[in-house]
């Protein structure tokens, strides 16, 4: 007999990942406080009026939900007519984080990384090629915890009350 033949029944036998948690959006506590709004051009501008009370309802800050420690699958919908949603996270030194719409109408959405100044830092990783796959990841390279956003975002004008899901990987 081949040895190697002998292997594949042991790793049918293998045991699948354990599911992540699923937590309710509105059963996670407000951050302390969210980031500024990024500077990156908002691709649910259409012209209409409705663009527009979106555009001004972007131009403040973003109020963010703080993650809990470990990964997490977060079910939530779109909460307001900026179509974004911001997440906090705590970010050990070392340690890395990667946030991905996995649920809902994954295509119309995107997932930017940003630091409580809505700008880029060294470590965020964003997907800018528009793809279908929306995600972002953060590796600290600092030797102190850090806090990051990570902001789901809509392509549409018009997707209030959009459900999805994020799933939360930590490394």
């Amino acid at each position: 007999m081949i040895p190697w033949l002998c292997t594949i029944p042991l790793l049918l036998l293998q045991p699948a990942a354990a599911p992540l948690p699923v937590v309710d959006a509105k059963d996670l506590p407000p951050a302390a406080r969210g980031p500024l709004a990024p500077r990156a051009p908002d691709r649910g501008v259409d012209g209409s009026m409705l663009s527009t009370m979106r555009h001004r309802a972007r131009q403040a800050g973003l109020p963010a939900l703080q993650l809990p420690t470990g990964s997490v699958r977060v079910k939530d919908k779109v909460p307001d007519i900026s179509g974004w949603r911001a997440y906090a996270i705590e970010v050990p030194a070392g340690e890395s984080v990667r946030v991905q719409v996995v649920e809902g109408r994954r295509a119309w959405f995107r997932v930017l990384g940003v630091n409580a100044w809505g700008e880029l830092e060294e470590g965020l990783l964003q997907n800018r090629i528009p793809s279908g796959e929306p995600r972002a990841s953060y590796k600290n390279p600092k030797r102190e915890t850090r806090t990051i956003y990570f902001i789901v975002d809509t392509l549409d004008a018009n997707m209030l009350g959009e459900e999805f899901e994020v799933e939360v990987i930590r490394n």
